[in-house]
């Protein structure tokens, strides 16, 4: 007996296909704050696939970081229609709702563990490990993940984004933009399905910024990718879709509302500079820094 799958048209089968190949799903996403006026983030609906390259643009207390913890399965929603993650490569969709629902918290570590890359606002690094160790931690914590493309990841990294002289260091004896180039690394060495970056460039100077943006680009092939920041000029430039968070006024009654949709405002907002983009960078061999 044929499945129902294949009774479906052409073009519906087609776009089934293509909503089981995103990495994430949500609809209905909804996480609320207490405090004052009050606050509910609602994201009706949001995929990422392989490959693609999504910035959420917002003001300062929007709701973008507040977004990206929920995708990093370290907070939990208040109610989902669906929010459900398939890394790359695993025939598996896991359903996150039903798992914090079950408070089935060593999934979510196994996940967060193996299939993600977090680059925080403040580095996030383990003060008491060397720059060296924080970096390839995830690679060592990876179940599977083989030693030499571990070594391999960690030269490339480590010579491209300029750190190779840091890495015997603690993070607090460098600088805060050298450690947030520290967490970048860390975040991309064990070839995570989903990267998260929240505001990976808000302690870097320009020039180190425009190469910051290049590298997640260049290295996101079949990662997705999601970047939260204030900076639109270096995300309205074609290499990413652009969704934005806006906020609606709350008042005795009601909290303020967060909602997110896809940017369309591009003509009032065409940067100034478009960086060209970064040349290819081989994580099978050393190459030579970027920022020199």
């Amino acid at each position: 007996m044929a499945s129902d799958s294949a009774k479906l048209p052409k073009e519906a089968q087609e776009a089934l296909e293509r909503d089981d190949d995103n990495i994430l799903a949500c609809s209905d996403l909804v996480k609320t704050r207490k405090g004052g006026l009050g606050y509910r983030l609602l994201v009706e609906n949001l995929t990422i696939g392989k490959g693609e390259h999504l910035a959420l643009i917002g003001d300062s207390g929007s709701g973008k970081s507040t977004l990206l913890d929920m995708i990093a399965m370290i907070l939990k929603p208040d109610s989902a229609d669906e929010f459900s993650f398939k890394p790359l490569g695993n025939p598996k969709r896991n359903d996150l709702w039903k798992i914090w629902q079950k408070a089935n918290y060593a999934l979510f570590e196994g996940l967060r563990r193996s299939e993600l890359g977090y680059i925080m606002q403040t580095g996030g690094l383990l003060p008491f490990l060397t720059v060296a160790d924080n970096i390839t931690l995830p690679a060592d914590l990876k179940v599977g993940f083989p030693k030499s493309e571990k070594n391999e990841r960690f030269e490339a990294l480590t010579s491209t984004l300029g750190i190779t002289h840091l890495l015997n260091k603690l993070p607090s004896t460098i600088s805060v933009g050298e450690r947030q180039r520290c967490a970048i690394a860390r975040a991309l060495i064990h070839a995570p399905s989903l990267v998260l970056a929240d505001e990976p460039t808000a302690s870097l100077d320009p020039p180190t910024a425009d190469k910051v943006f290049e590298l997640l680009l260049d290295l996101c092939k079949e990662s997705a990718l999601i970047v939260s920041t204030h900076e639109r000029s270096r995300v309205l430039t074609g290499h990413f879709k652009v969704w934005q968070i806006t906020c609606q006024p709350g008042s005795d009654s009601q909290p303020i509302e967060a909602r997110i949709s896809p940017f369309t405002n591009f003509s009032e907002h065409i940067p100034e500079k478009i960086p060209t983009h970064s040349p290819k960078i081989d994580l099978s061999k050393k190459v030579s820094s970027l920022f020199h």
